[in-house]
């Protein structure tokens, strides 16, 4: 077939594989503003779904009538059944989306919606998004919804942004978000001001809805709670009735009175986070990922807009390669390996304190966090004895405090679920037989350990994550074979029970759970540098399956990664209101 590309659907028949078939065309296509094509009509029932099924049920008529699809589209899609070739651009994006849509072509539609994500930016995601509204199948609504969310403040900067365009329930869903990324209240009045002056005739009825939208902090916006009542589309909305100004007048004047106009906006006030303060996100992701080549051993650090994942700015970088990270307060600990020292950064002001917290004295060592304190269960060295400790930091002195000790000579994990810490390890270790792993819960406050059943199968060099409040040993080795076996701890049960066997056998499996998915990889990076390795799973609980991750996600590279969910509604606070205004980017999606 010719790949060249013609100007107008009568030229293919000009030249190339086309060249004079026009003479047996047994059809004729004709827009609602008058063109008409000749067609082939098996060529396009075996390209088309929609004149598939056309020309089934209408064998015998010759010309068919495309409603809602002018000439000008109709052409460009033709050339594209015909030759293959079509140009998606911005000035065409809306139209050929729609028309596709329509005649159920998936293959350009697929090709708009990468011209729409790959070309997304503050001066058309609002147009992008608008088109979405009307073809649910270009399958880019949340892309635009995320995208105009964290870039709002700059689009209501760029002029013909398409804001006066939008929806009004696209609008509200816009102005409702805590996501939204605005410097004040003020820019989401100017978003509602724009949008009801574009066409103030038949918007001026949503204008109390929308007003719903606003986050007006009690004795931080009175003054533009006054100037909001002042407005025309406030002041002189016939369905606003009888909004006064005064100079007592607040936000509860604006709630109260709107309320009284319409009963049925009461609930919408109810299903907000928060009828006054910021908006604020219910979580963040702190990401650490590896820069691992021979010359270097970093990691960058990146913060997320909110809880979801797909859009990041960078807040540091480390000397070393984070595999651990706990957050204490406003502090978040970052650690390469308990033998190194760690990094402490202060999440609220967006620095590395001065110092580094000092190596764990010990080996084989676990760190983690209970009830706000750091704790490391392992081994230690103490006039060439060995001492089986538990440490706790001490943050003012900048110290490692011995505070007790453990029944095990080595750990293979330890994990805190609710008030417990469960650990798993060996009392000793021997190489002529199986010595028995002792899993055990310890009561820190009572400084008391409490032995628990062991799983159904032995295991060495498991994986043991937390999950829902329950302890997940994964994976591991029996000293003659590697293991795909899965046992769980419900410790309100008291019991261990078996899920289906991991798809494929992990060497060194690690666990991690992220954006509330349990993923188990390959952790031996040595093991990677010479030959392949399984690919990462994760578990899904309402099939009770464990199911691959594909390549083209981004969690199929988990292992470049570490990562720490933030919901400390107290930091948080402190976060967003000093977060500063930077540019966010998408970074793993990329």
């Amino acid at each position: 077939m010719s790949r060249f590309s013609p100007a107008k659907f009568e030229d293919i028949f000009n030249r190339g594989f086309w060249e004079g078939q026009q003479q047996i065309c047994d059809g004729i296509l004709k827009t609602h503003d008058g063109a008409t094509f000749r067609i082939h009509r098996v060529i396009l029932s075996l390209q088309c779904e929609y004149f598939r099924t056309l020309y089934r049920s209408n064998s015998n008529q010759e010309t068919v009538v495309i409603p809602y699809v002018d000439s000008k589209t109709l052409e460009s899609i033709l050339l594209f059944i015909y030759t293959g070739i079509i140009e998606v651009n911005e000035n065409n994006l809306c139209d050929l989306a729609i028309a596709s849509n329509f005649l159920l072509l998936d293959g350009l539609l697929k090709r708009c919606r990468k011209f729409a994500i790959k070309h997304m930016r503050k001066t058309n995601c609002l147009s992008f998004l608008s088109i979405a509204w009307k073809t649910d199948r270009l399958a880019i609504m949340e892309d635009c919804y995320r995208y105009a969310m964290v870039h709002f403040e700059d689009i209501l900067k760029t002029s013909n942004c398409g804001l006066e365009k939008l929806p009004v329930e696209v609008l509200k869903t816009l102005l409702k978000s805590n996501s939204l990324n605005i410097i004040s209240e003020r820019s989401t009045w100017k978003a509602i001001v724009l949008w009801t002056e574009a066409d103030s005739s038949t918007r001026l009825p949503d204008v109390p809805e929308l007003l719903t939208c606003l986050r007006l902090e009690k004795g931080t916006d009175e003054d533009l709670a006054k100037e909001i009542v002042y407005h025309p589309i406030v002041n002189r909305n016939p369905h606003i009735c009888g909004l006064i100004p005064s100079d007592e007048f607040s936000y509860y004047t604006i709630r109260c009175k709107i309320l009284s106009q319409d009963a049925s906006l009461e609930p919408q006030y109810q299903n907000l986070p928060c009828s006054y303060g910021p908006r604020m996100p219910k979580n963040l992701h702190i990401i650490a990922r590896y820069k691992l080549t021979p010359e270097e051993d970093t990691s960058e650090i990146f913060l997320t807009y909110d809880g979801e994942l797909d859009f990041w700015r960078q807040i540091g970088e480390t000397e070393f390669g984070i595999e651990n990270m706990i957050q204490i307060e406003r502090f978040i600990y970052m650690f390469k390996a308990e033998q190194m020292p760690g990094r402490i950064f202060d999440i609220v002001e967006e620095k590395w304190l001065p110092r580094s917290v000092p190596p764990v004295p010990a080996y084989r060592s676990w760190i983690i966090k209970f009830k706000e304190q750091l704790y490391s269960f392992g081994v230690s060295v103490f006039d060439h004895e060995k001492m089986y400790s538990i440490f706790s930091y001490e943050f003012q002195r900048n110290k490692w405090e011995n505070t007790g000790k453990t029944p095990y000579n080595v750990i293979y994990g330890a994990v805190t679920v609710r008030d417990q810490i469960y650990v798993v390890g060996q009392a000793e270790v021997t190489f002529d037989e199986f010595t028995p792993l002792l899993y055990q819960a310890y009561d820190l406050e009572k400084d008391t350990w409490k032995s628990i059943p062991a799983p159904n199968i032995y295991r060495q060099g498991l994986s043991l994550v937390e999950f829902h409040e329950k302890v997940f040993a994964i994976g591991g080795n029996t000293r003659e074979e590697y293991l795909s076996n899965v046992e769980v701890y419900d410790p309100l049960k008291n019991t261990w029970m078996g899920l289906p066997d991991l798809p494929f056998v992990y060497i060194s499996p690690k666990a991690v759970v992220v954006d509330n998915k349990l993923i188990v990889h390959e952790s031996n990076e040595e093991n990677k540098q010479y030959q392949d390795v399984s690919p990462p799973v994760y578990w899904d609980e309402g099939a009770q399956l464990w199911k691959n991750i594909e390549k083209s996600t981004p969690w199929y590279f988990i292992d470049h990664y570490a990562f720490l969910a933030l919901d400390d509604g107290r930091v948080l606070k402190d976060m967003t209101a000093r977060r500063p205004r930077k540019k966010w980017k998408r970074i793993l999606y990329d």
